[in-house]
């Protein structure tokens, strides 16, 4: 197996473990940093349905959880900082410590919803509002990201929309590409990894079945060639684990996927 020249830093997205997280906030980071996690990825940052006090409170108070447990977030899943909201949200990322905030999803830029990749000129209007909020975010040193789901792989006149995306955006919007749900999409991971470049640097990595509703298992026990995809990223610093949803003990196999990458020496806690 190919491997990078450096392993790349775990961390692990906190959406992993959302209903532990809803219930106790404190003890569910204290068993995040337990696993050997010292870098975590939050998410719904800045939410927009929040009051822009409360998308700054917030932020504070899962920064203090994270200071407590020797915790950082140097990625998060942010809003997009648009709009009259844009400071607010970007005083939520800055707050949080976070220097490369990522938007998870469409529905996180005001004005356009999941499907709005299904067409050329929705994904063209999408693009345009990423490069917007690169510029947002620029403006207080901060690199704003995107994050693939399954649905981006859409294709109009011979192209992907993915690819339209990317070649239509600001070139400072970096990728952080989920592995399993671009296979999921039909993709051939490490090629498009490889196309991308250094413009990627992270992976969500995962592994399971890789259809949009199953149960999604430990690295090594699925579909998902998340090997060949970390050879085929160099630039990927960050090697982000996440479970969508799960059958088993989702921080057992959380902790046995990281151990994994650690023993095959492709990723570090560092």
């Amino acid at each position: 197996m190919t491997q990078p020249h450096t392993p790349g830093t775990l961390s692990v997205q906190l959406y992993t473990f959302r209903d532990a997280y809803a219930a106790d906030p404190a003890g569910t980071i204290a068993r995040v940093a337990g696993l050997g996690f010292k870098y975590i990825e939050p998410f719904g940052i800045g939410n927009h349905g929040l009051s822009n006090a409360d998308k700054v409170g917030r932020a504070k108070e899962l920064r203090a959880l994270l200071d407590a447990n020797g915790l950082q977030a140097p990625t998060a899943h942010t809003a997009a900082p648009m709009g009259e909201n844009a400071e607010a949200v970007l005083d939520a990322i800055e707050a949080l410590g976070t220097t490369m905030p990522v938007i998870s999803w469409p529905g996180e830029v005001p004005g356009f919803e999941r499907n709005v990749m299904d067409t050329k000129d929705g994904t063209e209007r999408f693009a345009d509002a990423l490069s917007e909020a690169s510029g947002h975010a620029r403006s207080r040193g901060l690199s704003l990201g995107y994050h693939n789901h399954w649905w981006e792989w859409s294709q109009f006149e011979g192209q992907y929309a993915y690819d339209l995306l990317l070649s239509r955006v600001s070139p400072d919007v970096f990728v952080e590409m989920d592995t399993y749900w671009a296979h999921t999409g039909g993709q051939d991971m490490p090629a498009l990894l490889r196309r991308l470049g250094d413009r990627v640097k992270a992976l969500h990595l995962k592994d399971g079945p890789a259809t949009p509703d199953a149960d999604q298992t430990p690295l090594g026990t699925g579909k998902v060639d998340y090997a060949a995809a970390i050879a085929a990223a160099p630039s990927a610093r960050w090697h982000v684990l996440e479970m969508d949803r799960t059958a088993g003990d989702v921080f057992a196999e959380v902790g046995q996927s990281a151990q994994t990458l650690i023993d095959q020496g492709v990723s570090s806690w560092q």
